[in-house]
């Protein structure tokens, strides 16, 4: 009995099985227990590839040394043996079926060249754009530089007033990326956030309708444009795409309202002209 038929029994028998680790005091010297033989692997006798089936064929389709009767073509009885004229037929087709399911040299070619590795992706640190629909006049969209403690409600309500909009219904809400925190996946990228913010805006212009788009400040301009922007104003599903710097720029450097007066006045001629 060899080890692995008596280690078989003992399980049956429910004795567990000790095999120490090391040599124990007073133990007998250890053995190599007898095991069973390894049974060689059956060998398959079956071809592995059209190329090994093409040069069987090939073998059997050269010429071997005939018998005076078989050259001929016949046998004691008399009958005619059938020449060895499909071989030859046989090898013909198969090299075609190989050549036909080959690949081209141009393809084997392009797979044999190192592939390039993609371009790396374009991270975008977390930011806030603060949202203002006035009436069905304007949807403002600006971009908030977090930390910096500005009055930014107060301009944005002198140009709301300059234009003669403080008496229409007011809504504001706050789209923050990345919308959810999750430090178990991929870090968000440009083309993600371009992607979710452009989809809110068309989602948000489609549910309250208004004339006009301010895209205010580089994050709005960058990630919220549905389209790309052709200058200071950009034309969009029948509405006005208005490029702007942020109500943080604007406080910061106070010269640029003047621009961004000039094309208020050019877009909103009417609400503009007596002041």
């Amino acid at each position: 009995m060899h080890e692995l038929h008596r280690a078989e029994y003992l399980q049956a028998l429910g004795i567990p099985s000790y095999v120490p680790r090391y040599v124990l005091p007073l133990a007998p010297a250890p053995r190599q227990a007898q095991l069973p033989v390894a049974e060689a692997a059956p060998q398959n006798p079956l071809p592995r590839s059209a190329d090994q089936i093409l040069d069987s064929v090939r073998r059997q389709a050269q010429p071997e040394a005939q018998s005076p009767q078989s050259a001929h073509g016949q046998t004691q009885g008399g009958l005619v043996a059938p020449a060895r004229e499909t071989a030859p037929q046989v090898a013909r087709e198969l090299e075609s079926l190989v050549a036909d399911t080959r690949p081209p040299a141009a393809v084997t070619e392009s797979r044999a060249e190192p592939l390039v590795a993609a371009e790396p992706l374009t991270q975008v640190a977390p930011f806030v754009l603060s949202c203002w629909w006035i009436g069905d006049e304007v949807l403002a969209v600006d971009s908030r530089e977090p930390g910096v403690a500005l009055p930014v409600e107060a301009l944005f309500n002198n140009m709301v007033r300059a234009l003669g909009w403080q008496d229409l219904p007011r809504e504001q809400e706050r789209l923050r990326w990345p919308m959810a925190e999750n430090r178990f996946a991929a870090a968000a990228s440009a083309s993600d956030a371009r992607d979710t913010c452009s989809i809110w805006l068309e989602a948000a212009s489609a549910r309250r309708p208004v004339k006009s788009i301010w895209l205010m400040g580089q994050q709005a301009r960058d990630f919220c444009a549905p389209v790309a922007l052709e200058g200071d104003v950009t034309a969009w599903n029948n509405l006005h795409l208005l490029a702007m710097p942020s109500l943080s720029e604007l406080l910061q450097a106070p010269a640029r309202k003047r621009e961004v007066w000039q094309l208020l006045q050019r877009l909103y001629p009417e609400q503009t002209r007596a002041r």
